[in-house]
């Protein structure tokens, strides 16, 4: 990997950073400002929630915490070494921006896992449909579903091929 590839991927790592960062912010300005339960509302479609998780997506496996750990702690690895690969090859934009996402989600709610057993959710979308609309989340919730939405657009894309 020459100069010129390190000096290409070195805003993806910043990116992930700040979008671990933000949520973990949001995270904690959440945790001192509501109290649980607590909602307000920031627009029409959106409110300000204090929702803690303790299973993994929609409370599966909250009555295990150590599984629920464990698949975390797992999932992170994964996401965390598919991308120091696909940062070091010669893959797409798309597939680099969703890998970084998913992976500075993944450490975010990993973070929330070791710091309080439970992930803090904050996050509801008025959608009109009672279940969806009782669904809480997070930016790093957000930032692995779009990550692995670009991810998957940029394995369309013949490898290398930049945008």
């Amino acid at each position: 990997m020459g100069d010129d590839s390190v000096k290409k991927n070195k805003f993806y790592p910043l990116g992930g950073t700040t979008v671990f960062l933000v949520d973990q912010w949001a995270k904690h300005y959440v945790e001192k400002n509501l109290k649980m339960g607590e909602k307000r509302k920031l627009t029409e479609k959106l409110e300000l929630r204090r929702i803690h998780n303790p299973g993994i997506c929609l409370g599966v496996f909250a009555n295990n915490p150590k599984k629920v750990k464990k698949l975390t702690e797992v999932g992170t690895g994964i996401v965390t070494v598919i991308q120091m690969l696909t940062l070091l090859g010669n893959s797409n934009i798309l597939r680099k921006t969703g890998i970084t996402l998913a992976a500075a989600g993944a450490w975010s709610n990993l973070t929330d896992r070791y710091q309080k057993e439970k992930v803090v959710d904050y996050i509801g979308v008025k959608t009109g449909k009672e279940k969806l609309d009782q669904v809480t989340y997070n930016l790093g919730d957000f930032a692995i579903g779009a990550g692995g939405v670009l991810w998957v657009l940029g394995s369309v894309f013949k490898k290398g091929k930049e945008l």
